[in-house]
């Protein structure tokens, strides 16, 4: 059956329509999640997504196909995601930190608003690149990252040169000379 069809029969009380939706998108929903946050947060955030996809799927408004939809929702959890841990990372865990010490407020201010276009600018690369200057801004160096992501050290070269280069590019002149790695 098509998505359409298993919406509409799912609207009108066939939950085994809606199992069949949440079976569909299950794999593709975990992929997208895998390549895009830490591995601990995949399962819960594929379930949340499927939840809220299937679940309230009468906010879906065919203009275009529900597996537009669904990635757009997984988008938004996983922009979400970015800036619940960018606001956790911004609490001191003790009282003050070094850091903090030696930087006026608004210095920390200025900081933090590049820290959030560095995100929001990786957040948009395609997925093999993000993945890798992910890892890099992590610290990783190039042979940690390709035995993490199971690729070879040209093909972690690569794509961490291509994909700074667009972050470069995102980011503009301005902020280039100015993006503080992790």
């Amino acid at each position: 059956m098509r998505d359409e069809q298993l919406i509409a029969a799912f609207l009108s009380g066939d939950r085994k329509a809606g199992d069949a939706l949440a079976r569909r998108y299950y794999p593709v929903l975990h992929k997208y999640f895998r390549e895009r946050v830490h591995h601990d947060e995949v399962e819960e955030l594929t379930q949340s997504t499927l939840m809220h996809t299937v679940a309230r799927s009468e906010r879906f408004r065919h203009a275009s196909s529900f597996r537009s939809y669904v990635y757009a929702v997984a988008r938004r959890v996983v922009a979400e995601r970015h800036r619940q841990s960018m606001r956790n990372r911004e609490l001191p865990r003790s009282g003050v930190d070094a850091q903090s010490l030696d930087t006026s407020p608004s210095e920390r201010v200025a900081r933090a608003e590049r820290r959030q276009a560095l995100d929001a600018a990786v957040a948009e690369l395609r997925s093999p690149f993000r993945a890798v200057v992910t890892l890099h801004l992590a610290g990783h160096d190039n042979r940690e990252i390709a035995g993490r992501l199971g690729l070879n050290d040209n093909t972690v070269r690569s794509r961490l040169s291509r994909g700074l280069a667009s972050l470069r590019r995102a980011l503009g002149s301005e902020q280039r000379r100015r993006v503080d790695p992790l």
